[in-house]
C-alpha cells in the first residue's frame, strides 16, 4: 500500500518546494531587497486560500482523491476533469525537467548535451515513480536531512562574509516586481496538485499536512531569502543560482568547498519532485481501470514520460520557445485551474461512496 503519514507528506512537500526555489524561480525574481520577504508571505496566504476546496473535499469524501468522486458521478465527467488536470500537471513536469537540466548544464557539466541530460533525469524519475508514492516520500526525508546539514555548514562557514548592513528598507517601491514575484511563488506551489491526487493516501488527518507544510515552507523560504541578502547583498540580482554561489564561498577542510554538495542536493531534490509528479500522473491514468497489471501500468507511465521528454527537448533547445513557455508557467493559471477550480467542481458535483444501508437497498431493489 502507498499509504504515508501526514508528517511524511510535509517532508516531501518541503523537499519539492526548495527544489523549485533553486531550479525553477528565475534569477531576476530573487532580487536584493525586502520586497521578496513580503511577496513570499502574500503568496503563502494566497496558496492557503487556494487549498480550501481541497481541504473541504477531503472532509466530505474521506479516503478519496479529487478524481474518485467525479468518476462515481460519471466516467465522462471524471475523464474531462482528468484531462484538464493532467495538462496542468504536465506543464509543471516540463518546467521542472527543463530547469533541472539547465541547472546541471550551468553548474555541473557545461558540455552535457540537452537530450542526454533530460534522458538521464527522466529515467531516474521514472524509476522513482514506479517505486511508488511511499518510497518517494521516504527518499525525500533523506534529501531534506542533507539540505538541513548543508544549510548548517553554510551558516557556520560563511558567517564572516555576511553583512547585516545590507538589511535596510527599500525606499523605492516596485509594485510590478512584487506582483510578478508573488505570482511566481504561487505557480511554484505544485504541491497543491500532488495533494489533490494523493490526499486519499494519507493515513490520518491529511488537512494537517497542508497547514504544517505552508508554515514550514514560509519559514524556509524567508530564511533562504535572508541568507541571500546577508551573504550577497546587491550582487544578488546578478546571480541565477544564489545558493550555489553562497556555498562556493564556504571553505571547510574536509569538503574544500560546499558547491559540489549543493549541486548534488538540488539535483536529488529535483529528481524527487519529477518522480512524484510522474507518479501523480500515473495515478490519474490508472484511476479508470479496475486492477491494471504491472506491465500495463509501466507501459502507460513510459509513454507519458516519453511524451514529456520529447516536449522538454522541443521547448528546452530553443530559447525563444522556452521563454514563451516560462512566461505562461509563471502565471499560476494552471495551478488555480487544476488545484482549486477542479476540486471545487468535484466538491459540488462529486458523488459519495454508497453506505452499507444504501448498498443493501440497491441489492433488494
Amino acid at each position: 500500500m502507498n499509504k504515508i503519514s501526514w508528517k511524511q507528506l510535509v517532508a516531501l512537500f518541503v523537499t519539492t518546494r526548495v527544489s523549485a526555489e533553486m531550479l525553477t524561480i528565475p534569477g531576476e525574481l530573487i532580487r536584493y531587497g525586502t520586497d521578496r520577504f513580503w511577496s513570499i508571505l502574500a503568496a503563502k496566504l494566497a496558496v492557503l486560500v487556494l487549498f480550501l476546496p481541497l481541504l473541504f473535499l477531503t472532509m466530505r469524501f474521506k479516503g478519496d482523491n479529487f478524481l474518485t468522486p467525479a468518476i462515481r458521478r460519471s466516467k465522462i465527467f471524471g475523464g474531462v476533469l482528468a484531462v484538464i488536470f493532467t495538462a496542468a500537471l504536465a506543464m509543471v513536469t516540463l518546467e521542472t525537467l527543463i530547469n533541472l537540466q539547465l541547472y546541471i548544464s550551468d553548474v555541473i557539466f557545461n558540455d552535457m548535451l540537452f537530450i542526454t541530460g533530460v534522458i538521464i533525469i527522466s529515467a531516474a524519475a521514472f524509476y522513482g515513480a514506479l517505486k511508488g508514492f511511499s518510497a518517494i516520500s521516504r527518499c525525500s526525508i533523506f534529501a531534506l536531512v542533507i539540505f538541513a546539514v548543508l544549510l548548517i555548514l553554510i551558516a557556520v562557514t560563511s558567517g564572516d562574509t555576511m553583512d547585516f548592513t545590507y538589511l535596510y528598507p527599500s525606499f523605492v517601491r516596485d509594485n510590478d516586481y512584487f506582483v510578478r514575484s508573488m505570482l511566481a511563488e504561487i505557480s511554484s506551489c505544485s504541491e497543491i496538485l500532488v495533494f489533490a491526487v494523493f490526499c486519499g493516501n494519507i493515513r490520518t488527518k491529511p488537512n494537517r499536512a497542508v497547514f504544517f507544510y505552508l508554515a514550514a515552507a514560509l519559514a524556509v523560504l524567508e530564511g533562504l531569502t535572508l541568507l541571500y541578502n546577508l551573504a550577497l547583498g546587491p550582487y544578488l540580482t546578478a546571480l541565477e543560482y544564489p545558493m550555489y554561489y553562497i556555498s562556493s564561498l564556504s571553505d571547510i577542510v574536509v569538503f574544500q568547498r560546499l558547491d559540489g554538495i549543493d549541486a548534488v542536493v538540488w539535483v536529488l531534490c529535483g529528481i524527487i519532485k519529477l518522480a512524484v509528479l510522474l507518479a501523480a500522473a500515473h495515478n490519474i491514468f490508472t484511476s479508470f481501470g479496475k486492477a491494471p497489471d504491472k506491465i500495463r501500468q509501466t507501459v502507460i507511465l513510459a509513454v507519458y514520460t516519453a511524451a514529456v521528454l520529447a516536449a522538454a527537448y522541443y521547448l528546452g533547445t530553443d530559447k525563444g520557445r522556452y521563454d514563451q513557455f516560462e512566461a505562461v508557467t509563471h502565471l499560476p493559471i494552471h495551478i488555480v485551474a487544476a488545484g482549486t477550480l477542479i476540486p471545487l467542481v468535484v466538491l459540488i458535483a462529486g458523488k459519495k461512496k454508497p453506505t452499507a444501508k444504501g448498498e443493501e437497498k440497491n441489492e433488494k431493489a
